[in-house]
């Protein structure tokens, strides 16, 4: 397995948003998935299904980016952390500087303008929040999380406490750590909640939500041949929803389908790019990514303003 080092707030697979996307393709020849959620006027202010187990992933309300909240990760795994990407650009013919906010690798949660309500009205002051300036074909805007890390033995002492974390570290633990494929297949489903406040002229914005594994990330040495050429890489098992400037509850069905059609509101790797030979492996995944693209030509013009929240995530079982 190969490993995975952690920077200050962020991860390979954050930077992977920025340099691996090179051959994603278009949002809209994918549909969005079924929205299982409320209407946007009660903010998902309701009592869960009778028929489900909510599980909590993350309520953002803890700590300034992590370590998630997920119960039951046990030594030698440690929760993982949240982590944030963006786009840069240059509009004067200069070095691209950073257009995201937070800027990359250092993430923190975003206090909401103001508090609000999730799964039976639970209070929320917090949220993970992303904004970018995107004008590229391919650029993104993303922010998301991973589940389990180990402590990396390879890579010395880390940072001392204190200090001020280094690439090898994360902004949490002083001490550095890789992360490693965690077993979600307990779970049937992830439930979050969602919005933007930069809606395409239709109304929405897309957002895509995946989750990358052994096949799918390069850490797994299968899309890349185990070498350097991530040209097919980060085709991860994922689904489309339609942000809205209202609050929805969104939820994403943990199956691709035995014969490779995902059910309603079920995951799928784009047939159109990247490794095609991925298999869906719940026991094996990384961590979960939100992530926003606006499919225009290269130097289109004005850059445009791009921003997803996301707030309160849960497993049902």
């Amino acid at each position: 397995m190969r490993k995975q080092l952690l920077c200050s707030g962020c991860s390979l697979v954050g930077m992977a948003f920025l340099f691996g996307l090179a051959a994603c393709s278009n949002n809209a020849k994918h549909p969005a998935a079924v929205d299982s959620g409320t209407s946007p006027t009660d903010r998902g202010c309701k009592a869960g299904s009778l028929s489900e187990t909510y599980v909590l992933i993350d309520d953002m309300e803890a700590t300034d980016h992590g370590p998630i909240g997920l119960a039951g990760i046990a030594s030698p795994l440690s929760p993982g952390y949240w982590y944030n990407s963006g786009a840069s650009y240059s509009d004067d013919g200069g070095a691209p500087s950073d257009t995201s906010t937070p800027r990359q690798g250092s993430f923190l949660f975003s206090t909401l303008p103001s508090p609000t309500t999730t799964l039976n009205c639970k209070a929320s002051a917090h949220a993970a929040r992303q904004s970018c300036m995107l004008n590229g074909l391919y650029d993104t805007c993303g922010v998301g999380f991973e589940f389990a890390q180990v402590p990396d033995v390879d890579a010395g002492a880390g940072t001392p406490s204190g200090a001020a974390p280094s690439d090898a570290g994360d902004a949490g633990p002083p001490v550095p750590r890789v992360t490693v494929p965690f077993d979600i297949s307990r779970y049937k489903a992830v439930t979050f909640w969602g919005m933007t406040t930069t809606p395409d002229p239709t109304g929405s914005l897309q957002v895509k939500v995946q989750f990358p594994d052994p096949d799918t990330d390069p850490r797994g040495e299968v899309c890349n041949g185990g070498g350097g050429n991530t040209s097919k890489c980060y085709n991860s098992y994922a689904t489309h929803f339609s942000f809205t400037t209202s609050w929805q509850k969104f939820t994403v069905v943990l199956d691709a389908g035995a014969d490779g059609v995902p059910p309603a509101g079920g995951i799928a790797i784009d047939p159109t790019w990247g490794y095609q030979q991925a298999k869906w492996i719940p026991t094996q995944v990384y961590g979960v990514n939100w992530q926003a693209q606006r499919n225009t030509a290269p130097d289109a013009g004005a850059p445009l303003a791009t921003d997803i929240w996301i707030d309160d995530v849960y497993f049902t079982e």
